[in-house]
């Protein structure tokens, strides 16, 4: 009988990065069969869904609640797997939901790795003992992670950051500005509103906004970095009124690279932009719901992952009642008008690829996987 292997993803970035460790993982493992929860980028890896990422990609506290009955249905799926016989669960950050799958496994005695491990540092210490509990193989992409879980009795392994990979190789291609009918001459300003639709909704309007100033007053060339799994009527609806705001559609790193200056939901895209050392400034709103939840929760004084890896506040966050579009264009006009201050940002940024670790994280992640699968055969 084939062997078979689960694997969780519940957003995009998780998606794309569980999609590079299955490739790893499918030239250690040939004739496994990999089925799972993700996106078109773990299906293109050859992974047979079970449920799309359009469907689980939910943010906030009421969000999630809203969709309680999907995610019930979803588990109860899993479990049936899980029943008629699986070989191991790779689950992908997306705690809230891979624990519940931890579990479950657990209870199977199935081998559970956690590849890119909750940020329990920041919001959920109280959730180390279900780690240390549920989870055969942690694997952590920041360095100070592993010493994090490792001083609680975690025995979990620094892989490297998958970004490094995906970034590292990446060359800007020169026809980006003449394809766009752009001019070297004027400066960018990439719009970075987030990997779901509601975060395009709750930020683009006011990103828009800011940039249509700054456009007058500055001369730049506001341009979005639409995703390809958000619908096109989702960013015409955050844009309206905006007409002189360019959409550019998957090409991220193409338009972070050719960016002066970002505006960027926090998130991985902070890092993405670190890693091209690209100034920017931090934006975040929940519902207020969520957000007096995660205040309750999250126990360190910053939020931008690029600010948190490098261990300072090297550029401006605006959270919640803060993001608002006077403060957003007062911290863009500053990094415009003050080159001492640009200069200082991208110079501090510059460290992001130092603390991204080397490349190989994927294949690094795969070879103890395959030590742990293997170990665990029957």
């Amino acid at each position: 009988m084939k062997r078979r292997l689960l694997i969780v993803a519940g957003d995009p970035s998780g998606d794309r990065h569980g999609a590079d460790l299955v490739r790893q993982l499918k030239a250690r493992l040939p004739d496994w069969q990999m089925m799972g929860v993700g996106g078109p980028y773990l299906q293109s890896a050859g992974v047979e869904l079970i449920a799309h990422l359009d469907q689980v990609a939910v943010l906030g506290f009421t969000e999630v609640l809203a969709h309680l009955p999907y995610f019930r249905r979803l588990l109860r799926h899993i479990q049936r797997l899980m029943d008629e016989g699986l070989d191991g669960v790779i689950l992908v950050d997306f705690p809230g939901f891979n624990f519940r799958v931890a579990r479950m496994a657990h209870a199977k005695e199935l081998p559970v790795i956690y590849y890119i491990c909750p940020q329990l540092w920041a919001w959920g210490t109280h959730r180390v003992a279900k780690m240390r509990r549920l989870v055969d193989l942690p694997l952590v992409i920041f360095p100070f992670e592993e010493s994090f879980y490792r001083r609680r009795g975690v025995p979990a392994r620094f892989v490297g950051h998958p970004l490094v990979d995906q970034l590292s190789g990446f060359q800007p291609e020169a026809d980006f500005f003449h394809r766009h009918r752009l001019s070297p001459k004027r400066p960018i300003l990439g719009l970075f509103p987030g990997s779901r639709r509601q975060e395009v909704l709750r930020h683009l309007p006011v990103m828009a906004a800011v940039a249509g100033k700054l456009q007058a007053t500055h001369g730049v060339v506001p341009i979005v970095g639409a995703l390809s799994h958000i619908p096109e009527d989702v960013y015409r609806q955050a844009l309206s009124g905006w007409r002189t705001v360019t959409v550019v559609r998957d090409e991220t790193h193409r338009l972070m690279a050719a960016s002066y200056l970002a505006l960027v939901a926090s998130g991985t895209a902070t890092l993405e932009l670190g890693f091209f050392q690209v100034p920017m400034v931090v934006g975040y709103r929940l519902t207020w719901t969520s957000y007096w939840l995660a205040r309750a929760l999250v126990r360190i004084p910053m939020v931008a992952l690029v600010n948190i890896v490098l261990g300072k506040r090297v550029v401006p966050e605006l959270i919640q009642h803060q993001f608002t579009t006077s403060r957003l264009y007062e911290a863009t006009r500053e990094l415009l008008e003050n080159p001492w201050r640009y200069r200082e940002t991208k110079n501090a940024l510059s460290r992001v690829r130092e603390v991204l670790g080397l490349p190989g994280a994927a294949q690094r992640a795969s070879l103890l996987i395959y030590d742990l699968l293997s170990s665990t055969s029957t």
